[in-house]
């Protein structure tokens, strides 16, 4: 069992950024409490303006929580906030519906850190079983990063660092921060790392219970914001990608198989060949930063 630390300073802390967080929350209090290490541990959480109870929740359980209006959200900026209100010498990212699959979960995520110029480790992400929704197709079969501008950027940086679960050593933050970002400030904090000589390590031990459905217009939403993320990261995506993207048929056989075995039941999911490529561009050609 963890330890708390009644002076100022911790070895870890766990930050959440939360808004409507619902019952998911207190399972993944339920699994952060159960975590079986001896560092001391700082729980935290930067809250944008919700209104079912999640705070009174997280302050039930002795989380530290910082409230700002939700029209001041951007991912890069209040995840800053997190590091700066932040006293651990470890920062843990921690999606509000991310649930550690088990109680070694954080020492193994840590692990890779011992490593001089590991900055960040990032564990995986797992379907959950208990969630009602499944798991969007396209993210378990694979293919949902499938656009040119992912391709480009994992040319480049390699796998993607994601802030659902990660650890960064609040030092290396201190130097480069994530800045404001609409959305994938933790790929942007990536190439950070990578142009100072940083490497980012990645676990198969320290998963996390952790996946996504979709309806149209939310699909719709995130996959333009990643465009504009990318585009601001290098990573533009032009009508000749958009292009070969519509017509690349891999990802249409990929498209009929999972028709034929029943797992394509929603609209969001038999669009998505064409959504993705069609949502990405939008954002990229004619994306503005805002919150989406």
């Amino acid at each position: 069992m963890w330890r708390v630390n009644m002076q100022t300073g911790y070895d870890v802390t766990i930050a959440w950024l939360t808004r409507d967080a619902g019952p998911l929350l207190e399972r993944a209090l339920d699994a952060v409490a159960a975590q079986e290490t001896d560092r001391t541990i700082e729980l935290l959480a930067v809250d944008s303006g919700s209104t079912d109870g999640t705070v009174r929740r997280l302050e039930e359980r002795a989380v530290r929580v910082i409230r700002i209006d939700p029209d001041a959200f951007d991912f890069g900026t209040t995840r800053d906030r997190a590091f700066e209100e932040a006293r651990g010498t470890v920062v843990v990212s921690l999606s509000q519906d991310a649930i550690p699959a088990h109680a070694r979960w954080l020492e193994n995520l840590l692990a890779p850190l011992d490593e001089d110029m590991v900055a960040a480790s990032c564990g995986r992400s797992l379907p959950d079983p208990d969630r009602p929704e499944r798991q969007f197709p396209w993210e378990s079969n694979g293919f949902f990063y499938f656009t040119a501008e992912m391709r480009r950027f994992r040319e480049s940086y390699g796998q993607g660092l994601s802030n659902a679960n990660s650890a960064v050593r609040r030092a290396v933050w201190e130097q480069l921060r994530f800045g404001p970002q609409i959305i994938g400030e933790d790929f942007c904090f990536q190439t950070k790392l990578h142009a100072s000589g940083y490497r980012v390590a990645f676990p198969e031990d320290a998963p996390v219970l952790h996946h996504h459905d979709y309806g149209v217009g939310s699909l719709w939403r995130r996959c333009r914001s990643e465009g504009l993320g990318l585009r601001a990261l290098g990573c533009a995506y032009k009508e000749i990608d958009l292009v070969k993207d519509l017509l690349s048929p891999r990802k249409y056989v990929v498209w009929g198989r999972d028709l034929l075995h029943g797992r394509l039941t929603t609209p969001a999911s038999l669009l998505f060949p064409v959504l993705r490529p069609c949502a990405v561009y939008t954002g990229s050609r004619f994306g503005r930063r805002r919150r989406p």
